[in-house]
């Protein structure tokens, strides 16, 4: 360990740049596709905001169990099912994934197509099954 310090040390030309390149993709990806937001921000907004909150799983796992007024578009085929979100640019969106992975790329995609309040549930489904959080059951 030692002489890994005492490398990057000697090679501060080539060090710097590799941490700040670092830091600038992680807060990229920290903030890619929409604001991370928490369970309890997810109800704040679907109840006083009427936001929409999309449900990006596959139909099967949305059928084991889902949040109260989401709307089930698979992200495999989610340009099939786009259409159906609102055409105003401004209502809040929120999506949520199983873990919060695929949430990123339909957030990104949302962007493209100029919808501006994007929200994804961190950590998605699971971590609202971790908090103790009801799912609806069909």
């Amino acid at each position: 360990m030692f002489e890994f310090n005492l490398f990057l040390i000697d090679n501060w030309y080539l060090s710097f740049p590799l941490f700040l390149t670092i830091i600038l993709w992680s807060r990229y990806e920290m903030n890619r596709g929409g604001n991370k937001i928490s369970s309890s921000d997810l109800t704040r907004l679907s109840n006083k905001s009427s936001a929409m909150v999309i449900d990006l799983r596959t139909s099967e796992e949305f059928e084991v169990g889902y949040i109260a007024n989401s709307i089930n578009m698979p992200h495999d085929n989610f340009d099939k099912y786009s259409h159906q979100i609102s055409s105003d640019l401004d209502k809040p969106i929120i999506l949520i994934c199983s873990m919060g992975r695929q949430s990123a790329n339909i957030g990104e995609k949302l962007k493209n197509m100029k919808y501006t309040n994007i929200n994804i549930l961190s950590g998605g489904i699971m971590t609202w099954q971790q908090e103790g959080l009801s799912l609806i059951h069909i």
